[in-house]
């Protein structure tokens, strides 16, 4: 099923970036044409016909030579710019993707997550150990690990982030896998929502930023920050909190009985996880060059 949702969303981003994302960057990021000049050529003619190119003065001579480098065009510089708009259609598709992916997974968790009460009362999140577990709420954690590790393959050494992505997408789909297989679903569902509120804020405000509109920008990288800040570097710690005292038995041993060792990995995987936010919250709240790099990062 974890394999079938990872081609899913494969198939998804292949159709979707061939039907939508190119045409869409494409037509908001034209790339520039490269016209055929002739250099020069009415002063030269004119020049000529006037029996004076061999015999031209050597202050008319510099004028043409000037004129005529004017004229023409840098191939360097065209280049250049293809390049550029080349490489900015992209980062536009590829962010424009990813805002289609997060949104998608937040509202699927938004659905699962508030379709109940039991999130409200941190007691309840472990009783009934293993958790009943709810289709809506297998649909969910299907679409995160899928979403996670299609990520996870799709990336490249070359990125800036490549390590810390590694890091935080494969301690994520640890911690999805051993909640998933071992019970521990309620913290799961609460884990997986968290980490999806603020990133479709984060790639509208870079797609913005791309189209150069730069107050939509600032407003939405300002709506991420604040969500960002509040669900990872505020309530995740807390939850990791709740998860140390409720997983603790009796006896003071950790849940489940007799096989504590996926429990303590998985407390493990989450404070690799908050670490990892605590940094880019360092990042998001800091001056304006310390979020530029944040989004270069991401």
């Amino acid at each position: 099923m974890v394999l079938v949702w990872t081609l899913a969303w494969a198939t998804t981003h292949l159709l979707l970036h061939r039907l939508v994302l190119v045409p869409l960057s494409d037509s908001c990021f034209p790339t520039p044409n490269v016209p055929k000049r002739s250099i020069s050529a009415p002063l030269h003619t004119r020049a000529k016909e006037n029996g004076k190119n061999s015999e031209a003065k050597p202050r008319l001579r510099r004028n043409l030579e000037r004129l005529s480098d004017s004229e023409s065009p840098d191939p360097a510089k065209e280049l250049a710019d293809v390049k550029t708009v080349n490489s900015t259609k992209k980062k536009f598709a590829k962010a424009a993707w990813k805002c289609f992916v997060y949104s998608v997974s937040a509202i699927v968790g938004f659905y699962v997550l508030f379709s109940d009460n039991w999130w409200m009362e941190p007691a309840l999140w472990m009783l009934d150990f293993p958790n009943p577990t709810t289709s809506e709420m297998k649909l969910y954690y299907m679409i995160g690990f899928g979403n996670y590790m299609y990520q996870t393959l799709s990336l490249r050494t070359s990125e800036t982030d490549f390590a810390a992505m590694v890091l935080h997408h494969s301690a994520t789909i640890a911690v999805i896998t051993a909640s998933y297989c071992f019970g521990f679903t309620r913290v799961g569902i609460i884990i997986l929502f968290l980490h999806d509120c603020s990133d479709p804020f984060m790639e509208y405000a870079k797609c913005s930023l791309y189209l150069k509109m730069q107050q939509r920008a600032d407003l939405f990288f300002t709506i991420f920050a604040a969500v960002f800040i509040i669900t990872r570097n505020i309530l995740f710690p807390y939850v990791i909190r709740c998860a140390h005292i409720h997983t603790l038995l009796e006896d003071g041993t950790r849940m489940p009985r007799g096989s504590p060792f996926w429990t303590n990995f998985c407390l493990g995987c989450l404070w690799v996880l908050a670490a990892l936010n605590f940094y880019w919250g360092f990042l998001v709240s800091g001056n304006e060059k310390d979020a530029l790099f944040f989004l270069r990062l991401r």
